[in-house]
């Protein structure tokens, strides 16, 4: 048995060389790559075993085959484990799902038989124990699942690492999930972590279906009316890695402080004009009229969100020495603001990403949902190796919902009337959301909500994800009130005012980082619209022909056979078809797609049922290509 171990090994260090280097000092000591099956009878193999991973009792089922137990509970049947396996991936597999998660690997029966099975899918295998994954390596033949192309080994990751990777991989919505009690029962608490952030993906996931399907149409009409303001600014990046080079920095880098518009800020407003002597002074777009009531203007002001109520946060306003960090699908008022700079972060949506993998990058910062997170990705890009929050509360500390004089807190005294009071709306505000009972800094209860949770669940995954050799940026919080999230610290204010000022290196940083020019030439940019009016065009030519094709096989054309390859050759022209991708923001999601089928009359016999699902698709992607056409004209 000896030999399985080694060819295990090996197939494992050459699929997988970083993570054996992570992990080779947890690789078991065994016997050598001299020994064979035959020198080593399997009485003797299983004491070797026992020895070698002595959480295990290993012993033969009835039919020859390892099996064990781990604390007197069976982790496979003793009589015959690979047909256990196989009746388990016969009964329990959603074949339409892509993506294969097996938690816990157990002596690896099931994820092996399912590589036979199903080799096209993706596999995930999530053993929190290095000694349990190698247990495995030592007793079951894995070439089968080495094959498999799309295959991730996560191993003694964190709960939100994995989390991450599995997103990474293709997301939780998309998996099916294989749990064997007994096979996770050594890592009980570490499963049911990573299960709960599976359920809040599932959470945000469906968020992003209904912010889909409510401002898919908003965020294009403002992406098609912004294009000239996209090929004149210059992108963020331009600012990217600046504060860890600035001229005249005694510092490792230039820190950030970001303001946001939580209750919490009201105690760092008295304190602004000597914070932004000592650091980058970000102000998200819903705390900027708090920050200039205090007398201070900040350096930059991130807004990204396409929605016109958010660019009002900044209407009326001005800050002449800010600079002002938008997305190109903003609401076009946002970029009339006062301020002495725009610039650009690559755009979220698929026309600002088609006309940059084109003419190049604006500057590429991931998004979780919030103008807080984005920011935050900001003053990591720029090279911030400490990065502060102030008013990020993401909760209500002692029932408060915004910083006074905020916009929130503003609009409502503005809108309130006698039967509706600035004291009602906020409290729609507090408890409009589904509330959760939630901890602050110092354990103390505080209310927050689903919503909000998902960002702080958003920052915990982002940080916990970050590789220390990669980014060495640490995060911190001037309050204690807010709700706690694990990687990010308390810091107190009092110790940040006793840092440098910076003065003279910030001026450098903005002088270096200015001089540079990341705008599109006039003409290169017209000629990617010209190309995609003209792809747009030919893929509303194939999708009418298939529209029309799916009319004549629902008539009972006698040419069906005929009409079906030529009907497969425009599908295929149309999945290949960039324009597609950028039609995808109007086209409708699954669940609406869905709906839309549920509401149409579907014939029984499975070529017609084709024929009438496929002629709704086209119908609808004509739908999203004349859009798109009206608003680029």
């Amino acid at each position: 048995m000896i030999s399985i171990w080694n060819k295990n090994i090996s197939l494992f260090k050459n699929r997988f060389p970083a993570l054996y280097e992570t992990l080779v000092s947890e690789i078991p000591n065994f016997l050598g790559e001299e020994k064979t099956d035959n020198e080593i009878p399997k009485d003797s193999y299983l004491q070797i075993l026992n020895e070698q991973f002595p959480f295990y009792k290993f012993s033969l089922a009835k039919n020859g085959a390892l099996t064990t137990s781990e604390n007197s509970l069976a982790i496979h049947s003793a009589y015959n484990p690979q047909r256990e396996a196989e009746q388990a991936a016969e009964k329990n597999t959603d074949t339409q799902k892509e993506i294969f998660i097996f938690a816990g690997i157990g002596l690896g029966y099931l994820p092996q038989t399912c590589a036979k099975k199903f080799p096209q899918k993706t596999f995930v295998v999530l053993e929190p124990d290095a000694p349990h994954f190698f247990a495995a390596l030592a007793c079951l033949d894995f070439e089968e699942l080495f094959k498999i192309e799309k295959l991730f080994f996560i191993i003694g990751a964190s709960e939100e690492q994995a989390a991450s990777l599995v997103e990474n991989a293709g997301g939780f919505e998309n998996a099916q999930v294989f749990l064997t009690n007994a096979q996770a029962a050594h890592a009980e608490k570490y499963f049911e972590k990573f299960f709960s952030l599976e359920k809040q993906n599932a959470q945000k996931s469906q968020v992003n279906t209904n912010t889909l399907e409510r401002f898919g149409t908003l965020w294009l009409k403002n992406s098609a009316r912004n294009l000239l303001e996209m090929q004149r600014l210059c992108g963020a990046n331009i600012f990217f890695d600046e504060a860890k080079y600035a001229e005249k920095n005694s510092l490792n880098s230039l820190p950030s402080v970001i303001l946001a518009a939580g209750p919490s800020l009201e105690k760092v407003l008295p304190h602004l004009a000597k914070i932004k002597e000592r650091a980058i002074l970000i102000a998200l777009d819903t705390s900027l009229r708090t920050v200039l009531r205090a007398g201070v203007e900040p350096d930059f002001i991130v807004l990204t969100d396409p929605q016109f109520q958010a660019a009002q946060h900044i209407a009326g306003l001005s800050s002449p020495s800010s600079i002002l960090i938008l997305e190109s699908a903003v609401y076009p008022s946002a970029f009339r603001f006062d301020c002495r700079k725009k610039i650009l972060i690559s755009s979220l949506f698929p026309l600002g990403k088609f006309i940059e993998s084109r003419l190049g990058k604006k500057g590429e910062l991931s998004s979780g949902g919030s103008v807080a997170t984005t920011a935050w990705e900001f003053a990591r890009a720029i090279g911030s190796e400490k990065i502060f929050f102030a008013g990020l509360d993401l909760g209500f500390p002692q029932k408060k919902t915004h910083t006074k004089g905020s916009t929130f807190e503003e609009a409502a005294h503005i809108f309130s009337t006698r039967t509706n009071s600035a004291e009602s709306a906020l409290c729609k505000i507090l408890f409009s959301a589904k509330n959760k009972i939630a901890f602050d800094y110092d354990g103390k209860k505080i209310i927050t909500d689903e919503r909000m949770t998902l960002f702080a669940n958003w920052f915990e995954n982002k940080i916990a994800a970050i590789s220390p050799e990669k980014n060495s940026a640490h995060t911190f919080t001037f309050s204690r009130e807010g709700l706690f999230i694990n990687g990010i610290d308390f810091f107190p204010l009092e110790e940040f005012l006793e840092f440098p000022k910076i003065t003279e290196q910030k001026k450098d940083f903005f002088e270096h980082a200015e001089k540079k020019n990341s705008a599109y030439e006039k003409n290169e940019f017209d000629a990617v619209i010209e190309k995609l009016k003209n792809q747009f065009e030919e893929l509303k030519k194939n999708c009418e022909r298939a529209k029309t094709i799916c009319n004549d096989i629902l008539c009972g054309d006698p040419r069906a056979k005929n009409l079906l390859l030529e009907l497969d050759s425009l599908d295929k022209e149309i999945l290949s078809s960039d324009a597609k991708n950028v039609a995808a923001l109007v086209f409708p999601t699954q669940r609406r797609l869905d709906e839309i089928f549920a509401q149409t009359k579907i014939p029984g016999d499975a070529l017609l049922a084709n024929a009438t699902k496929s002629r709704v698709v086209y119908a609808e992607l004509l739908n999203a290509i004349e859009l798109y056409l009206k608003y680029l004209r």
